[in-house]
């Protein structure tokens, strides 16, 4: 009697773990038919995937998150390159009607097209970059750029020797101005003294003018500019190179990715100020694979969670400078710096000399 219970509970037990076993697996299974099934478009504006800036940055941080997934071009993620303004809304309706389970539109610029899709579309899901759009289906992704402009000016300040550095943008506006005025302030945080010649370029996919407007801020004595201007800002390292060729010894600060390689052979790439796209689309992806995509949300990345920075690439930092920029981004971690990102917040803007955390705790307990 004792041992056919013994072997009924045997069996019972066996068989519940062969059903946990396979309901585990099924699970996996299902949640990896889920990952397969996924389908993602990007729309990029005209300047495309191999802009060296934010599409690119963009498109690689898709194809990362699908190497993870061990999705495939064309078949998980797909990227339709907008010529002109006129295709925004035409390939975000593309995607929209063949289903895509998320649609990426990649840039401020997507903000007003996007509204208008929108508004006739309530069930895809959709990530803006750059830009707010408040719409349950539709998530929010931005930065706090202004914190590595700043550090980025931190750096310019401190490796010119004419006291004079530059910048250049896109097109004026919201979004290019907090690169300037975060630029500005850190500049002004080492020496209010040095002159910050700022120039826009009305365009970002204009890489002659880039080199134009390069040549005159260089020509006015700038030795360092920080270019915030997509392909147009490639042409300002076409300048620096040629010039540096010449026998003069000048340096552009890159932006949105590590712009080190575009300034070799010449070696003219002084720093950049990342924005790291990686984890925000990383992060939408795959919540969005779990069912749980942020509709109606507004994404903020910034300087704590190491989403904006300084390149890792530090050959062209001396000691002294790369000590004050990890001193100054612990002081805006902190909140004890807080960056303008206009005008009017600049010239209400005091530099604060940063403090070590170690220094003030030596303080205390000499007391």
């Amino acid at each position: 009697m004792g041992k056919k219970f013994f072997q009924l509970v045997s069996c019972s037990m066996i068989a519940s773990l062969i059903f946990v076993g396979c309901s585990n697996q099924n699970n996996n299974v299902n949640e990896l038919n889920k990952n397969k099934d996924l389908k993602i478009g990007i729309v990029t504006n005209k300047t495309g995937i191999k802009d060296h800036s934010l599409n690119q940055a963009v498109w690689e941080a898709i194809e990362k998150t699908g190497k993870k997934n061990g999705w495939k071009e064309n078949e998980h993620y797909k990227y339709l390159n907008a010529k002109s303004e006129d295709d925004y809304q035409k390939y975000l309706k593309k995607f929209a009607k063949e289903d895509y389970d998320l649609i990426f539109a990649v840039g401020y610029p997507f903000k007003e097209p996007l509204k208008k899709v929108i508004s006739k579309d309530e069930k895809n899901n959709y990530a803006l970059i750059d830009a707010i759009v408040d719409k349950p289906n539709v998530v929010s992704i931005t930065f706090h750029e202004e914190q590595s402009s700043f550090l980025a000016g931190i750096v310019a300040a401190m490796s010119t020797k004419s006291m004079k550095v530059g910048f250049i943008g896109g097109s004026k506006g919201k979004l290019i101005e907090k690169f300037e005025y975060g630029f500005r302030a850190g500049v002004k945080s080492i020496d209010p003294k040095i002159k910050v010649i700022s120039k826009y370029a009305n365009a970002f996919d204009h890489p002659e003018q880039g080199t134009k407007l390069a040549s005159a801020i260089y020509s006015a004595g700038a030795d360092v500019i920080y270019q915030a201007a997509g392909v147009t800002g490639l042409g300002v390292f076409s300048e620096a190179k040629k010039l540096k060729k010449n026998g003069k010894k000048v340096w552009v600060i890159g932006v949105d990715r590590d712009q080190y390689k575009e300034g070799l052979p010449e070696n003219v790439t002084l720093t950049s100020a990342i924005k790291d796209v990686d984890k925000a689309i990383d992060e939408v992806i795959t919540k969005t694979i779990k069912g749980n995509f942020q509709g109606g949300r507004i994404l903020r990345f910034s300087i704590k969670d190491h989403s904006v920075r300084l390149s890792d690439e530090k050959k062209n930092l001396n000691k002294d400078i790369k000590e004050q920029v990890s001193l100054y981004a612990d002081n805006i971690k902190s909140g004890k710096i807080v960056v303008p990102t206009t005008k009017e917040e600049f010239d209400n803007f005091s530099p604060v000399k940063p403090e070590k955390e170690a220094t003030k705790k030596k303080i205390k307990i000499m007391k």
